[in-house]
C-alpha cells in the first residue's frame, strides 16, 4: 500500500528512537496490565516493538504485528531475531510466531497479514490491552481515521500510543532560497492517496487528537522531531531525494528548480554541512 523499503526503514530507525517522546511511552506502559497483549498497526519490520519492549516496564508481553507488505512481513522476523540475539535473548518457535526469552523481558510475537483498509473492522481490538502504531497516521484519510477510532470505541477505548506522525515542520540548516518551493509541493504531495484515501499528511496530528477526544479519550501530545546531522548522511540523502521527487511530481513546473535544489543539497551532505529537523508528534490516548 505504502511501499516503504526495508532499507529505508533501517535508515530511519535510529532517528525514530532518538526522537520519541519517552514520557508518553512510560505513561502508555503504566496503563497496561502485568502481561499485556499489544497490537502494532503497520508494523513494518518491527521497529516499534524493538523500541517499546524494554521501555514499557512489563516483563512479559504478547505482540501481534499487523502488516500487509509481503517484503516487510518476510523481513520482520529476521530483524526482530537479530535484535533479540544482540540483547542476549533466547529465541524459540511458538506456533506461527516467536518467543523471545530474556532475563528481564520475555516477548511473544506473531505477524498478522491484514489489509488495514479492506479489513480494518476485523482487527478484533477487544482482544488487546494496548494499541500502537508508528509513522502511520499521516498516511491515512479522515474517513479511515473515523473508522479506526470507531473500532477503538467499540473495543472500550484501549490505550493507544501513536508515534512519529509528521506535522509539517521542516527546517534545513543552512537555508536555501528554494526550500519553501520544494517543501510546499512536497507537503501537497503528502496529501495524495497512499491507499487509505486522501492522506491527512501534516494535518494528521491535529486530526488524530481531535478525533480521539471526540470519542471520549483523554489525549496528550508531545513533539518527537527527527534531528538528522552529518552522521545521518544516508538518511539525509534519502529524504532530500524523496522531497525533490515528490515536489516535481506535484508540480512539474518546478522540476528543474527541484533538481537544482537537490544538487546543492547533495553537495552539502557530501561536505558534512547540512542539518535537518523534521517535525513529528507522538500522541497518547487513554480512557
Amino acid at each position: 500500500m505504502t511501499g516503504f523499503s526495508p532499507d529505508w526503514l533501517a535508515l530511519r530507525e535510529p532517528l525514530d528512537a532518538a526522537a520519541r517522546a519517552i514520557e508518553l511511552t512510560w505513561a502508555f506502559g503504566r496503563a497496561l496490565p502485568a502481561r499485556p497483549g499489544l497490537i502494532d498497526l503497520g508494523a513494518g519490520t518491527g521497529s516499534n516493538l524493538r523500541f517499546l519492549a524494554t521501555r514499557i516496564g512489563r516483563g512479559t508481553q504478547d505482540w501481534t504485528l499487523v502488516e500487509h507488505d509481503p517484503v516487510l512481513i518476510a523481513r520482520a522476523p529476521v530483524e526482530i531475531a537479530r535484535w533479540a540475539k544482540g540483547r542476549g535473548k533466547r529465541i524459540a518457535t511458538e506456533g506461527a510466531g516467536l518467543r523471545l526469552i530474556g532475563d528481564t523481558v520475555t516477548l511473544g510475537m506473531v505477524i498478522r497479514d491484514l489489509d488495514l483498509v479492506a479489513r480494518l473492522e476485523t482487527l478484533g481490538l477487544t482482544a488487546f490491552d494496548g494499541v500502537t502504531a508508528s509513522a502511520l497516521f499521516d498516511l491515512v484519510s479522515q474517513d479511515w481515521l473515523d473508522r479506526f477510532v470507531a473500532a477503538l470505541a467499540q473495543a472500550g477505548l484501549p490505550p493507544l500510543l501513536a508515534a512519529l506522525t509528521v506535522d509539517g515542520r521542516v527546517s534545513l540548516t543552512p537555508g536555501d532560497p528554494d526550500d519553501a518551493a520544494v517543501l510546499d509541493r512536497f507537503h501537497a504531495h503528502m496529501r495524495r492517496d497512499k491507499g487509505f484515501g486522501p492522506a491527512l499528511g501534516p494535518a494528521a496530528p491535529v486530526a488524530l487528537h481531535r478525533t480521539l477526544q471526540a470519542a471520549g479519550y483523554r489525549v496528550w501530545s508531545a513533539r518527537s522531531d527527527w534531528l538528522a546531522g552529518p552522521e545521518h548522511a544516508d538518511a539525509q540523502r534519502h529524504l532530500l531525494e524523496g522531497w525533490a521527487g515528490a515536489a516535481a511530481t506535484a508540480d512539474p513546473a518546478i522540476a528543474e528548480r527541484a533538481r537544482g535544489w537537490l544538487d546543492r543539497r547533495r553537495a552539502q551532505v557530501a561536505d558534512g554541512g547540512l542539518t535537518l529537523r523534521v517535525g513529528h508528534a507522538d500522541i497518547l490516548a487513554l480512557r
